[in-house]
């Protein structure tokens, strides 16, 4: 069964209130006990601010692909007529999104939103996809005089939600008091009304504090003795002004002891009107705090710390607060009316909220009789553990398979054609011929974010190339493997080149740049440079690395993974990080921010397993909230594959023919304290000064921190003799250094991969390296290794390995396995396809 949840309860207005708590901690439940269900989430597009953190929530529960987000032209707010068209057109999009869905259930979590806000919902009166709403409670429908009666817009808008709930299939009740009401008001037939009750969020727990902690909370929020709590909205229902009456009529000597607190977010204009009551009682103004809004870790201190909890609303659909409060073992008292009583659980411990006296008669009971204080807080604990999200969770799944299994009876032929007409874009035509002041501009964008492409892109950020082409390792892993993608078009995907500057949000197609570096035609007619389009299914890859383009684009990538693309960073190493002292100042700030950057999104693909587990001991440490997945592959090492750099100096065939002269030893990689030059260099001289005869090649451009190093390299008395450093050499020329190199020393005191390894290997060149797991990882026994941090017993290996080699003895470096680009390329996509 696909069950499709549709969340505007946790992202419209109703989020800062119950309605957004339950509908949350619902959907996890259901997400977490779906069994061989597939739950499947739809997302608002207009409510844009909400998503990342849904998608955040149900991260370790269901894969992005499970989150579907629709867009439309906002505002639709009902509040406002002049947003009829809009909104009707919203109503149509969704509903084609569902259609496009398949679900064979969808269960709407907040029927009643989208007055104030861009909610939207629609209960089409023909269908052939069942639905079931969440029933909170009828209370503005019972309560019309309050609630209806002073706003016409309101009203009607509310009544249409009632319309719209009767034509539900199934009501899913928050209490039986609610499923009461549904019957009575909504839904005639019992058994399309279902008690599934509700839960506390498992952050409301007994805690102790420290005495600084509870000093910092009372300090706070003016707190200054023991006090009477209340916490929830400041709607009428809600009593606010009846139980500040009934704190004032306690006894002069125990009020004086306490204060009441009034916890949670309210109007400015009903804190003047409480505050003005509570004068009227003749109550002191620190008699009666209201905190306003808190978070939810003030909240649970508050409910910890309380006398007394005390909720005397007249009506209510559940009471979560009061839930709350004796989940944390809170001594709890409440009205005797509607779901208050289910939840409480105990008749003692319930008052009348329509008189005043009857409350703080039992507010004296419970703050002065020590046996019946106690009492209240050992049934909360009690009471509070009979109610679950993974219950209620249960309940639902359970009553929308009986709902599938009865809607599977139903003939979808007797439906009428108009109603199950599929052509969205007719419908919004006719709609949009009654508003002339309609933005359609504005309406084709939006839609053009629903729109799903035949084929999904993979847009393969290319930027540091590009722009700047640093020469770095991971500029010619970008483009070996874009250049296979594009030589060799995947199925699944249509591959496009794409680049980022830091000074404008967002990324641009670099069609020109891939045809450019590929010398292959493009199938794709865009212009260059053109903004990327993008739509759910697509996936963006950060194979290249520019830190400044990226962090720039942060919200950018969230912005994407908001829409439903898939967007994932590889990951070369950690090296600035875990050996700072390589690299120059400010580069383990630079690189820790630029893996944060990464880790937010849905995955890293490390370019080895060495740094995939390095990355996550990282994680556990600095960023443990974080969870994206974490996959790793090992890079290409064929020339000829990478799409290699050309160009061969005229110089070249005299440096060659020397090295034919005596052994001949290569280290390849840009010159940085980490690569292990120096140490490299001062064994070779204790051995040249020994009169051992070898050469020593150096294939890589001056990096940082190595000024005295290359000075000494320039000056060497060998230079040009015994001891060569190519700099910046092509692809082309670096293949024909390895065809005449007897051995490849591999010094590095650390490594992302290690990629000469395997190029050495290719050309059966046998290898002595420095002894690390990356090198172990990649070359396994077919290697001589070493672990001096000094020259001298480095000195000894390349003695004894030039001694071998004499003999024909050295270790074999060809059985080391490796892959070309185009094996690489091919793990990487599989990669990708997997996650998505």
């Amino acid at each position: 069964m696909r069950i499709l949840i549709d969340m505007q309860g946790a992202q419209s207005a109703s989020r800062h209130r119950g309605v957004g708590r339950y509908t949350l901690a619902l959907a996890l439940g259901m997400a977490r006990h779906r069994g061989r269900h597939e739950v499947l989430l739809l997302l608002n597009g207009m409510l844009h601010e909400t998503i990342r953190s849904i998608r955040d929530a149900f991260a370790p529960w269901l894969p992005a692909k499970n989150v579907y987000v629709w867009h439309a032209l906002s505002s639709v707010n009902a509040s406002n007529p002049e947003n009829s068209t809009r909104r009707d057109i919203a109503v149509l999009i969704r509903e084609d999104a569902i259609r496009k869905i398949q679900p064979d259930v969808v269960h709407i979590t907040s029927l009643f939103d989208g007055f104030y806000d861009n909610a939207v919902h629609d209960i089409p009166e023909y269908r052939n996809i069942p639905i079931a709403i969440t029933f909170y409670d009828a209370i503005p429908l019972i309560q019309a005089s309050t609630y209806l009666e002073h706003d016409n817009v309101y009203r009607q808008h509310y009544l249409r939600c009632i319309d719209q709930a009767k034509r539900a299939d199934l009501l899913l009740a928050i209490s039986e008091a609610a499923r009461l009401e549904g019957i009575a008001h909504v839904q005639e037939a019992p058994d399309r009304v279902v008690n599934i009750s509700a839960a506390a969020d498992p952050c409301f727990q007994p805690r102790s504090y420290t005495s600084e902690q509870i000093s910092d909370l009372k300090r706070r929020l003016n707190i200054r003795q023991p006090f009477v709590l209340y916490s929830g909205a400041t709607d009428e229902r809600k009593n606010h002004r009846g139980l500040i009456s009934a704190f004032a009529q306690l006894p002069e000597p125990l009020r004086n002891r306490h204060q009441l607190v009034l916890a949670g977010g309210l109007p400015d204009e009903h804190r003047l009107q409480f505050q003005a009551h509570a004068r009227d009682c003749l109550l002191a103004p620190n008699d009666v705090v209201i905190t306003g809004r808190i978070s939810d870790e003030d909240m649970v201190q508050l409910y910890n710390l309380c006398a007394l909890y005390v909720f005397a609303s007249w009506h209510e659909g559940f009471g979560l607060p009061a839930l709350e409060a004796m989940a944390c073992g809170a001594a709890t008292i409440g009205a005797d009316s509607t779901s208050v009583p289910e939840v409480i659980g105990w008749e003692r411990a319930l008052f009348n909220p329509c008189d005043t006296a009857d409350i703080a008669k039992k507010m004296e009971e419970a703050l002065t009789d020590a046996h019946f204080h106690e009492a209240l807080q050992s049934h909360a604990r009690t009471q509070a553990s009979k109610f679950s999200w993974d219950k209620s969770a249960q309940c639902a799944i359970t009553a929308l398979e009986n709902l599938v299994a009865r809607a599977r009876t139903v003939d979808t032929t007797s439906y009428s054609p108009a109603e199950l007409e599929t052509d969205l874009i007719v419908k919004i035509a006719k709609l949009s011929r009654t508003d002339h002041a309609l933005n359609i501009f504005g309406l084709s964008q939006a839609m053009a974010r629903n729109a799903k492409s035949a084929k999904p892109q993979l847009l393969v950020d290319v930027s540091e190339l590009m722009q700047r082409d640093a020469k770095t390792g991971i500029q010619r892993v970008v483009r070996s493997i874009f250049y296979e993608w594009l030589a060799n078009p995947p199925a699944s995907f249509e591959v496009r080149a794409v680049y980022a500057t830091a000074e404008n949000i967002g990324y641009r197609y670099a069609d020109r740049f891939a045809q450019y570096l590929t010398g292959l035609a493009l199938v794709n007619n865009i212009s260059s440079d053109a903004p990327i389009d993008y739509a759910k299914g697509d996936v963006f890859l950060a194979l290249d690395m520019q830190p400044q383009v990226q962090f720039f684009q942060e919200d950018f990538y969230q912005q994407l993974r908001d829409s439903g693309v898939d967007v994932r960073f590889v990951l070369y190493d950690l090296l600035p990080i875990t050996m700072p002292q390589y690299f120059p100042e400010g580069a383990r700030d630079n690189h820790e921010r630029w893996v944060e950057v990464a880790a937010k999104t849905d995955g890293l693909i490390c370019i080895s397993e060495t740094v995939a587990q390095e990355f996550e001991q990282w994680r556990q440490h600095h960023l443990p909230t974080a969870m994206p997945r974490v996959d790793w592959f090992h890079m290409g090492a064929d020339i000829v594959g990478a799409s290699p750099s050309r160009g061969v100096p005229v110089e070249t065939g005299a440096i060659l023919n020397q090295l034919l002269e005596c052994p001949t030893f290569i280290m390849v990689g840009t010159l940085e304290p980490r690569k292990g030059h120096a140490q490299v260099l001062d064994a070779a001289d204790a051995l040249w000064n020994s009169k051992r005869k070898f050469n020593l090649v150096l294939v890589g451009k001056q990096g940082w921190r190595v000024d005295a190093l290359a000075k000494r390299l320039r000056k060497h008395p060998l230079i040009g003799k015994k001891l060569f450093w190519l700099e910046g050499i092509s692809d082309e020329y670096l293949e024909k250094v390895y065809e005449f190199a007897d051995c490849l020393i591999a010094a590095s005191f650390g490594e992302g991969f290690g990629l000469p390894l395997i190029e050495a290997a290719q050309h059966k060149i046998p290898i002595i390296a420095r002894d690390i797991p990356i090198f172990r990882e990649v070359a396994g026994d077919c290697a001589t290794y070493f672990t001096a941090d000094g020259p001298n017993e480095l000195k000894k290996t390349i003695e004894n390995w030039l001694d071998g080699y004499i003999a024909g003895s050295v270790r074999d470096s060809s059985a080391i396995p490796w892959l070309s680009w185009n094996q690489s390329a091919n793990r990487l996509l599989q990669i990708i396809e997997k996650n998505v």
